[in-house]
């Protein structure tokens, strides 16, 4: 069975899903979408746009950690009752 984790992205206020090594962000119109834009990743990553390319700190980059928190599934139903 695939392993799906949940996540509540702070800055952004809304719910990603990582299932199956694939990416998704739940969109109250359309429900779950494929995130396109690497908003999940790179914040579970530390992605930081700002830094040159090849920056040995363009990955990694707590603060931008920080911004994503590992939520449970019951957590994410929440969330997305909320919306």
């Amino acid at each position: 069975m695939m392993e799906t984790v949940y996540y509540h992205i702070l800055d952004l206020d809304i719910v990603g899903k990582e299932e199956g090594f694939v990416p998704y962000l739940y969109d109250k119109e359309k429900g779950w979408q494929p995130d396109k834009d690497n908003v999940l990743m790179d914040r579970v990553t530390g992605y930081d746009s700002s830094e040159s390319k090849g920056s040995s700190y363009g990955f990694g980059n707590t603060d931008v950690m920080s911004l994503v928190q590992e939520i449970t599934e019951d957590q994410a139903r929440k969330l997305i009752n909320e919306l």
